[in-house]
């Protein structure tokens, strides 16, 4: 054997190792691609809910502020103030075009005549036991969004006083309860 022979020897060896290194390196490893695939999905994941989320937080926004108009056509249109406009009067006075929808305005006092239902528990027509609860509040109406808020909020409300308020489980005054006394007002009834 001579050095030339030696020599081709050596280089098609290092060619050999070169070439299965270059293959080695030229695709993914079924692990590799699994790894990837997951952290994409789990990317995608996180940046979705995140989007969602702050979607419905939009949609809750807008219902609060919703809240806030409907509360000063309340007011609007009272001709004065103890004397507040029924619901099935406001609706069609206040919002001509409006569609039927998930809010409802509330006037307290007793739909259920002498058993005590108050919006605000304080039987005014028959104090009986409510009156207990004649240092509270006394709330004159309150108006209720029921768009499907997800899990963000069973519903929000407002009262005649005071800004809208999100029903949670902890603190909820119980109006939904009413809403079958009620006629619901203009919104996006048909909206998820």
């Amino acid at each position: 054997m001579n050095d030339r022979d030696t020599t081709r020897d050596s280089t098609s060896e290092a060619d050999a190792a070169h070439t299965r290194a270059r293959r080695r390196q030229a695709g993914f490893t079924l692990t590799e691609m699994i790894v990837v695939v997951y952290v994409i999905s789990l990317v995608s994941a996180i940046v979705t809910s995140t989007f969602i989320d702050q979607i419905e937080k939009a949609h809750l926004a807008r219902c609060m502020v919703e809240l806030r108009g409907i509360q000063s056509a309340v007011y609007l249109y009272s001709p004065n103030e103890i004397n507040l406009p029924d619901p099935q009067d406001f609706w069609p006075m206040a919002f001509p075009d409006g569609r039927p929808g998930p809010y409802f305005y509330l006037l307290d006092g007793d739909p259920n005549k002498g058993h005590g239902n108050d919006l605000d528990g304080i039987d005014e027509e028959n104090p009986g036991k409510s009156w207990k609860n004649l240092e509270k509040l006394d709330i004159r109406f309150a108006i209720l969004c029921q768009h499907n808020h997800k899990d963000l909020a069973d519903y929000v409300y407002v009262t005649d006083v005071g800004p809208p308020k999100i029903a949670d489980p902890d603190d909820d005054p119980g109006y939904e309860r009413f809403i079958k006394w009620e006629y619901g007002g203009p919104g996006g009834g048909d909206e998820k």
